[in-house]
């Protein structure tokens, strides 16, 4: 007669050296167990071929997939740029106030107000590793209550892979003893979109949400994670926090975000950088934006009495060819470095032509007094000013 044996009557002791208690627990059809109550050593394998390792018990316990290091940082795992905050070319705070396109503060954030005036910046986190992190303050004061924002879109290119994945959101968050918002909470969102290069905050065709969920803010970092299916026509994704103030804003009204990770898997694995490092995030920034500053920019040959032109070279190819060219107090230098022009407005500096990493300068001076021909320099204002290449979305 056929008889049943279950798991709970088997005690494997394992071979010498291997004797510490595990047990293969059935199998999901996608990801580790949801429910049920499982220990320490339990492994279960899905219907994709993944296998999790139970690694505290409990109800369900947590759960670790097989063959990922718990040390990882792996390049492109991450489809977030500059998840950490750690690279801040515009500085590390900006400003922000109303309702524009061009509220970039940290690299590759993007801030937005409907009336607050806000303050995105780079803060040391004191969170075991991440050295910082991306604050979004109402200013102190503020008494307009306009929906504050916090966003990153993706652009078309780094979209498809994730068209029709099983993806998960995870990230870091905390707020200030002032935060305004409803009962401590942001509203989270994953959006997809069938346009092309648009900014989640702009709007997207076809929007649709991936996820949509409250999420409930301490003053203390936690870590909270989000999976869901994206759509299989998803051409475009942008990830956001929302929040509607109220009152009038304390001087530690804000939310502080790191750690944001966007990867295909069932379930968050440990953090890592798109990049893999700082070099390499630093490099995916620049293609949506550079900027330079002390130094000499590049030479420039006289094209008329005012008028002068020169090539810069940008660290990486840029999104768009050519950018977009924003310009403050650069200067003209003559061969031997004398005879100083200052201009001190963005419209006397444009781009004519170029491609994603050369970029051709056109600098019109307020002076009439070059000699068509002659070799010059552009330049920063002693170390003051600073050229920006823009391809953001």
């Amino acid at each position: 007669m056929a008889q049943s044996i279950s798991q709970e009557a088997i005690g494997a002791t394992g071979l010498p050296g291997a004797t510490a208690a595990s047990r293969h627990a059935g199998a999901t059809t996608s990801g580790a167990p949801t429910t049920g109550t499982f220990a320490v050593g339990d492994f279960v394998v899905d219907q994709t071929g993944a296998m999790y390792v139970c690694t505290v018990a409990g109800t369900p316990g947590t759960w670790q997939l097989s063959g990922v290091s718990v040390n990882e940082n792996i390049a492109g795992k991450n489809f977030i740029f500059n998840g950490a905050a750690d690279i801040a070319q515009r500085g590390t705070s900006v400003s922000i106030t109303g309702a524009t396109v061009s509220n970039y503060g940290l690299d590759r954030w993007f801030g937005f107000t409907g009336g607050s005036n806000i303050t995105q910046s780079q803060v040391a986190s004191g969170l075991t590793g991440f050295q910082y992190a991306v604050r979004t303050q109402r200013t102190a004061g503020q008494t307009s209550t306009g929906t504050i924002y916090l966003s990153q879109s993706l652009e078309t290119r780094n979209t498809i892979p994730l068209a029709g994945q099983t993806v998960t959101w995870s990230f870091w968050g905390r707020i200030g003893l002032n935060f305004s918002g409803a009962s401590n909470q942001v509203v989270s969102q994953v959006l997809s979109g069938t346009g092309t290069d648009q900014n989640i905050l702009s709007g997207y065709t076809g929007a649709s949400y991936v996820l949509n969920a409250t999420t409930t803010l301490t003053t203390s970092w936690q870590r909270f994670t989000y999976t869901a299916t994206v759509s299989s026509t998803a051409t475009e994704i942008g990830i956001l926090w929302n929040y509607v103030p109220s009152g009038t804003a304390g001087a530690n009204d804000y939310f502080d975000i790191t750690g944001v990770q966007l990867e295909i898997a069932p379930q968050a694995t440990p953090f890592s950088r798109a990049g893999g490092s700082i070099g390499g995030e630093l490099a995916l920034c620049q293609r949506y934006y550079w900027q330079v500053g002390a130094g000499v920019l590049c030479p420039a040959v006289a094209i008329s009495t005012s008028n002068l032109y020169g090539y810069v070279y940008t660290p990486v190819s840029m999104r768009l060819s050519p950018p977009t060219v924003t310009a403050y107090t650069l200067v003209i230098q003559n061969a031997g470095f004398t005879g100083y022009s200052s201009v001190t407005t963005a419209s006397s500096l444009s781009i004519s032509n170029g491609s994603s990493n050369i970029v051709g300068i056109n600098y019109t001076s307020n002076v009439t007094s070059y000699s068509v021909g002659s070799n010059n320099w552009i330049s920063n204002n002693g170390g003051s000013s600073y050229l920006s290449l823009s391809a953001e979305l």
